[in-house]
């Protein structure tokens, strides 16, 4: 039992891992600042900041704004968008 919990905390430490460089990426790819993007998700500079740098670790609803506002270049492993409305899948 204690395998499987040590297993996924390295499957959500690998995806927030890629999440962060993904958003970094996508920002800077889009002409973004901190700023601009901590607006767009209403919060600020130095929590986009942190999400960047793994200090704070994003929502459901936070990740699944980050999905409309870039699209389909948000990509994130282990969830896929499933074209309902308001609806993702996590695959683990």
């Amino acid at each position: 039992m204690k395998n499987n919990v040590i297993r996924r905390k390295v499957t959500v430490n690998d995806l927030m891992s890629e999440v962060q460089h993904n958003l970094r990426r996508l920002r800077k790819k889009n002409n973004l600042t901190q700023t601009q993007l901590g607006a767009k998700l209403c919060v600020d500079q130095a929590t986009i900041s942190n999400f960047e740098t793994g200090r704070t670790v994003m929502t459901v609803a936070q990740l699944y704004e980050m999905y409309l506002i870039f699209g389909d270049e948000f990509d994130c492993p282990f969830i896929q968008y499933t074209g309902k409305e308001n609806s993702i899948a996590v695959r683990l």
